[in-house]
């Protein structure tokens, strides 16, 4: 068994470096009371650049026939933008992805919305395969309309149908007809193509997103596939087994009691709310202008956010907390106001405490219940 390390630096490899490590800076480190030294460590910074977009094209042998290059119309690759923010995690999720390769069980993750359960498996995907992760990560996210087997397979019926009895009339008329291969009209969903895709190497990734929002019968309709990992496909008598057990990152908000026989299959963590320093870390990796330009306006940022939220959780009228998310949203509107713009449309005597709340025209993006814009406009008037 390979356990590969989240994140990097992997210990085990010399030299080793985090793909998300785009800059270093030097930091101060205080080993006694008069004994402080400074240490160099990697900046964190967002992934963007483009890649060939990708169709799945199942083949039992050769690892290049699972994927073949979408083109357009002229014969040329067609390209898809992405952007990888880096998860900043802590030491009970690094052990988590160790636990995870180590005893090959599905992992449930919940945490209030925002707290960036959907964004970790991507990120570890990244983190472990760079630009070519596209072909070890699938995402399934669940609707209300989500049945277990849309994870598996589809198998297109009424075009099988509609090809037979085109089939059965051309030889009718006495024409020499080719057979069909049945397997046409079979596609793979994510969780199939994670079995296949998983090797020993390269154990490939799924995401299950928002588990809860299906209905009670989904999570144990995929028991036997969780725990044996493999399918059987009744129309085309083919049995789809794992090459190689993939991780399975599975989320959940918390909206309906999971079924036990489910949740014994699962380890299980609950994504707490990042400490302080986390955060700078994590606006660091997301927006490096504003914290370069204004890093004291983002440590008083920071502060009103924490005010808000303790003054949240001391209200009984109000149950919705500000996430993460919501965080980098309202930053990233002064952001783009500070250091985006060729004049800036906020006055820096404002970047203070007693400035934000001057500046009430961003809490759209943190203030999302009527106890909470009430409490905000009752701090103003004072």
């Amino acid at each position: 068994m390979k356990i590969q390390a989240y994140p990097k630096p992997n210990p085990e490899v010399t030299g080793s470096k985090s793909f998300f490590a785009h800059a270093t800076k030097k930091v101060k480190k205080n080993e006694g009371k008069d004994n402080e030294t400074e240490e160099t460590v990697d900046v964190l910074q967002k992934a963007e650049f483009k890649r060939d977009a990708l169709e799945f094209n199942y083949g039992k042998k050769a690892k290049e026939s699972w994927f073949k290059k979408v083109v357009d119309d002229q014969g040329n690759p067609v390209k898809v933008n992405e952007t990888i923010y880096p998860y900043i995690p802590n030491l009970d999720l690094i052990e988590l992805v160790r636990l995870v390769q180590i005893l090959q069980r599905p992992i449930l993750l919940k945490g209030e919305p925002g707290s960036g359960k959907t964004q970790f498996s991507k990120a570890v995907a990244y983190e472990w395969y760079e630009q070519s992760f596209r072909e070890n990560y699938f995402e399934w996210h669940i609707k209300s309309t989500s049945k277990a087997v849309d994870g598996l397979y589809q198998f297109d019926h009424i075009e099988r149908l509609r090809e037979a009895q085109l089939e059965h009339h051309r030889r009718k008329e006495g024409e020499v007809v080719e057979e069909i291969d049945i397997k046409k009209y079979r596609t793979f969903g994510p969780l199939a193509k994670a079995f296949l895709t998983s090797t020993k190497e390269r154990p490939s990734i799924l995401l299950i997103d928002e588990i809860d929002k299906a209905d009670i019968d989904f999570p144990n309709d995929l028991l036997l596939e969780l725990d044996e990992k493999r399918f059987r496909i009744p129309e085309t008598k083919e049995e789809i087994e794992a090459n190689y057990p993939p991780i399975i990152f599975i989320t959940s908000n918390d909206e309906r009691q999971l079924p036990e026989a489910f949740l014994r299959r699962c380890l299980f963590m609950y994504l707490k709310f990042p400490s302080d320093e986390q955060l700078h870390s994590i606006i660091t990796a997301h927006l490096p202008d504003l914290m370069n330009a204004h890093a004291e306006f983002v440590k008083v940022a920071m502060d009103r956010f924490n005010e808000l939220r303790a003054a949240i959780e001391k209200d009984a009228a109000d149950n919705k907390r500000v996430s993460t998310s919501e965080l980098l949203d309202w930053l990233k509107a002064y952001d783009y106001d500070l250091t985006k713009v060729d004049t800036p449309t906020i006055d820096a005597k404002d970047l203070t405490k007693e400035g934000l709340a001057k500046l009430d025209k961003y809490f759209p993006s943190l203030l999302k219940t009527v106890p909470a814009y009430k409490r905000e406009k009752e701090q103003k008037a004072r």
